[in-house]
């Protein structure tokens, strides 16, 4: 998720309201009570794609809430009904649910990790499926982050990790785990291999191998893997699973 382009799009939706209620007069007007240069209001208004743009900056966006009387945070909010994260709000990189009193809540986004392997896949909001809400003290307690871009949920696909991650279960994934130096032998990760997304876990051999193994039983139908160190660029880190609706 990008914040500054939710600032982008909802400064241009108080603008709109603004104006259509006649709160002011022109454009102009607005950027004279927010005071922020008319000509640099809006080229915070073009697509970041048009020459010239500029961002909404945290300064700028808390700047125009302050000088609007607005609630600290109102044009971090996600307010697109179609979103699957509506009704939450960004703050520094932390996603919250607006629709709740409870100031210890976090909201984790679950991707498609189907929509992930194939082609095309160009933003990662696309990518969001929903978003499920953690206490803090939770996400604390597995030494997770609270920022959306280090946490994620994907959920399970088939049957290779069963019993331990069973088809659909939701998992919680650590993505600042980005190198293969940072793997523990016999933990849980997600990985690309192929262009295929994929949870396995690793085991490290003393040759600097890697060996990528399923915990279903039925070995003759998901037999262990064994990555050579020549080959091991082969493999796209994604992160390590810390959570599946339940301690690994």
């Amino acid at each position: 998720m990008d914040i500054k382009e939710i600032r982008r799009q909802n400064l241009r939706q108080l603008i709109s309201d603004t104006l259509e209620n006649k709160q002011f007069e022109t454009q102009e007007k607005f950027a004279e009570e927010v005071q922020i240069d008319p000509t640099y209001l809006s080229m915070m208004l073009m697509l970041p794609s048009q020459k010239g743009s500029r961002s909404v900056s945290e300064n700028k966006a808390r700047q125009v809430e302050s000088k609007l009387g607005l609630p600290t945070g109102f044009l971090d909010r996600v307010n697109d009904e179609e979103h699957p994260l509506c009704k939450s709000q960004i703050t520094k990189g932390v996603i919250r649910p607006t629709d709740t009193s409870e100031d210890d809540l976090v909201i984790i986004p679950a991707y498609d990790i189907k929509a992930a392997c194939g082609t095309g896949y160009t933003n990662q909001d696309e990518l969001i499926k929903e978003g499920i809400v953690f206490k803090e003290s939770f996400l604390r307690g597995k030494g997770l982050s609270f920022q959306f871009e280090n946490t994620g949920i994907v959920y399970g696909d088939g049957e290779s990790m069963t019993p331990t991650i069973n088809h659909n279960d939701a998992n919680l994934v650590d993505l600042r785990i980005k190198t293969l130096d940072e793997v523990i032998s016999g933990k849980i990760y997600v990985f690309v291999a192929n262009k295929e997304l994929r949870i396995k876990r690793f085991f490290k051999n003393i040759d600097g191998s890697l060996r990528i193994s399923s915990d279903n039983p039925d070995k003759s139908t998901y037999p262990d893997e064994i990555v050579s160190r020549e080959n091991l660029n082969a493999l796209e880190l994604k992160g390590r699973i810390k959570w599946r609706s339940g301690d690994l």
